[in-house]
Order: C-alpha cells, then structure tokens, then sequence
C-alpha cells in the first residue's frame, strides 16, 4: 500500500484542524476555570453603639493588646471571627479579627482599637454608631441589636440626596 503526497497532505490537514480544535477547547476550559469568580457571602448584621480601647494587657484569647492592629472585642462572637465594621455616619468600613471579650458598657455592641477606630474616624468622639456584619455561619452568635431601617448608612444616604 502507498500513499501519494496528495493523500498525506489531506490527512495532515484533517489531523491538524483536529488538534486546532481541541487545544482551542483547552484554552477556553482553562481561561473559565482560571477566571476570578464572584461568590456573594451571605451576611447577618447588628446595629448599635461601639467604642475603642487600648490596653497594655493580654486579651482573652492570649494575645498582647496591640492598639495598631485592626482587632475587637465581642460579648459572643468566636475568638478570630472576621466582622466588617462600618461607621455609619461617615460610610467608612474595615474587617476587624475578634481577639478579645467584651464591651462591658451597657448598650455597647462591640469594642474596637485604636487602629480601627482611627480608620473608621472616631478616636475624638470615642463612640458611634455601627453595624457590624458576619458571614451567616456566625448568626447564631449574633442576638439584639437589629439593625432597623432607617439607620441608612453614609453611602446609601448619600445616593438618596443625589437622586
């Protein structure tokens, strides 16, 4: 049996345009898997009063109290429990790590450092108004202190006066 070049080159061609596909395939698999995806975590909030502190002692959880991380005290919450704190008079909002137990201020809903309060715009006032959010997973730590529906936060009061 032989082949001529015209059969070869046909083959070729075939082989060739197959290869083509399935590397494109590839690349297109690989560029969806790759792609940063959006996962929208499910949040449970509390509105109410919160303070900063700093002290010069060990925390609940064992740690020295450093006023330059961004860290905070929680009556019930799990020691190193993420919570996004926003300060809602100004909008301005960071994630604190919970290391430590309290506030014990009647009415005070979470204590924060100096760090914190200095970017959430509060160290001369010593105390706001917030509301503090976790992943749904942490609900069941989180009772009181509703958020109710005019405590609007800068950035949406902001949006109704534009309009």
């Amino acid at each position: 049996m032989s082949w001529n070049n015209k059969g070869l080159a046909h083959s070729g061609s075939r082989i060739s345009a197959l290869l083509l596909f399935i590397a494109a395939i590839l690349i297109v698999s690989i560029a969806f898997i790759l792609r940063p995806h959006q996962v929208e975590i499910k949040r449970t909030a509390q509105c109410g009063e919160a303070s900063w502190y700093a002290l010069n002692s060990q925390t609940a959880n064992g740690e020295k109290m450093d006023p330059t991380k961004l860290t905070a005290a929680h009556l019930t919450l799990p020691m190193g429990t993420r919570v996004l704190v926003t300060n809602l008079s100004n909008g301005k909002s960071l994630t604190v790590r919970i290391n430590d137990r309290g506030p014990y201020a009647q009415n005070r809903l979470i204590d924060l450092s100096k760090a914190a309060a200095a970017e959430l715009g509060f160290i001369q006032s010593g105390v706001i108004q917030v509301r503090i959010s976790v992943a749904n997973e942490f609900k069941q730590y989180l009772s009181g202190h509703s958020c109710k529906k005019q405590q609007l936060t800068y950035a949406r009061k902001q949006n109704i006066l534009s309009e």
